[in-house]
């Protein structure tokens, strides 16, 4: 894992730990895609933690990391991604990785802060998309 890699690791898992802080306050979606990436369906049970979006435009493409949550399993999860986005031309490349025409989808699962006294926690589904290496 490379410095910038473990830097954004670190910043998310802080940013997580602020939100349960805070209290955590996710923003429904209207639309059931990403707000950031609007060709990718966002699955019932998750919802977009306000703040939780950065984009960014560079030469080589764009980048989109979209934090998520919601009281989901993270099998549920993968499964639903795995048999969803290639329908919408993503190819699975290991899991939760895709690609699609040059880009690079990955999910990830960082960890969440348990409540104290809830049943469950709620799950963090991160979407970090950006352009593909070229080999």
């Amino acid at each position: 894992m490379t410095g910038a890699m473990k830097f954004r690791c670190h910043f998310f898992t802080t940013l997580l730990l602020l939100i349960f802080a805070l209290g955590p306050q996710s923003a429904m979606a209207e639309n059931q895609f990403l707000s950031a990436i609007d060709d990718l369906p966002l699955m019932d049970g998750l919802n977009e933690v306000d703040g939780g979006v950065m984009a960014f435009d560079s030469p080589s493409g764009r980048i989109v990391e979209v934090l998520t949550m919601g009281k989901v399993e993270k099998d549920d999860v993968s499964d639903f991604y795995s048999q969803t986005l290639p329908q919408l031309g993503w190819t699975e490349t290991g899991p939760g990785q895709f690609s699609r025409e040059g880009e690079l989808l990955i999910l990830e699962f960082p960890h969440t802060l348990a409540i104290s006294g809830a049943s469950s926690a709620p799950l963090s589904v991160r979407f970090m998309l950006s352009p593909a290496l070229k080999e």
